[in-house]
């Protein structure tokens, strides 16, 4: 019962000390952080660990929170981060959602159904792991993540067929779909209760109405009571546009296209010439 006390008191005392944050620093992670096929820099780890107690630190990525963990432990990050493109805030502390926009069992009944009927290749982001079809040929990227994390944090690869829905998944908050088709994506976007965009080539993103990583940005900054002016959002994609327009500050990084940098404030680097760690040090 002590104990329990003690843990307690100091999960009050850590929101206490998270409040006082002046500045938010959010960052995308592939091509951001990350370079294609590489890790983290040093110079880049350094700058972000050096940050003063003022200074948060948080990522968002169009991952799951099932495969962000590992980022999270290895850069030491203690607020919550936005997954999903923004259909989650999640709190690694505490494993629990402080945001979240799910799809309705109805509507990810109705989009699985689709895919698996038109022959798309898809997984899909829920609460009790990671979907995808029987067949898929993109799993390697989240094979590889479950072999370099330890076996309790690894994602859970669930198989999903058309039998399955009878009892969808639930809590789903993102479908992603490789090499869709033009028509595909008109019928999605015609829809209109979808969010849909690209994290990368020859895939679509699609989540609810609404969550977008512009508008988690807003629920996360709100959370800790930082003001939106003092938060700066690094990306590279079109789904990190939204989070140049929130009323944060927008990053670009010396790789994103003409279009997303034409929308940022600041243009840093290269992600693979450490483009966060100089604008952390030189830009902001």
């Amino acid at each position: 019962m002590v104990l329990l006390l003690l843990q307690i008191c100091a999960e009050i005392l850590f929101r206490e000390v998270l409040f006082f944050l002046d500045r938010l620093i959010i960052c995308d992670i592939d091509n951001t952080l990350l370079p294609p096929g590489g890790t983290i820099s040093d110079l880049t780890m350094d700058t972000i660990r050096e940050l003063g107690d003022d200074t948060g630190f948080s990522i968002a990525t169009g991952r799951s929170f099932h495969v962000v963990r590992k980022f999270v432990e290895e850069i030491g990050i203690h607020v919550p981060v936005i997954t999903s493109n923004g259909a989650q805030v999640y709190d690694y502390a505490t494993d629990t959602s402080v945001y979240e926009s799910c799809f309705s069992d109805e509507a990810s009944e109705d989009l699985l159904r689709t895919l698996i009927r038109e022959g798309f290749d898809f997984v899909a982001y829920g609460k009790d792991g990671i979907f995808f079809r029987p067949g898929s040929t993109h799993l390697a990227f989240f094979n590889n993540y479950n072999a370099s994390v330890r076996k309790e944090i690894r994602a859970p690869l669930i198989p999903l067929d058309e039998k399955d829905l009878s009892a969808p998944p639930s809590s789903l908050t993102k479908v992603l779909v490789y090499s869709p088709t033009a028509e595909l994506e008109a019928a999605l976007l015609q829809k209109g209760s979808l969010e849909v965009t690209s994290s990368m080539h020859s895939v679509i993103d699609i989540m609810p109405k609404g969550a977008t990583k512009g508008n988690a940005v807003v629920a996360l900054a709100s959370y800790l009571q930082v003001p939106l002016s003092s938060v700066f959002c690094f990306g590279d994609n079109d789904n990190d546009v939204s989070m140049f327009t929130c009323g944060a500050v927008g990053v670009a990084m010396g790789n994103a296209s003409e279009d997303v940098r034409s929308r940022a404030a600041i243009i840093t680097r290269n992600c693979k010439d450490d483009g966060v760690a100089y604008a952390i040090r030189h830009l902001l």
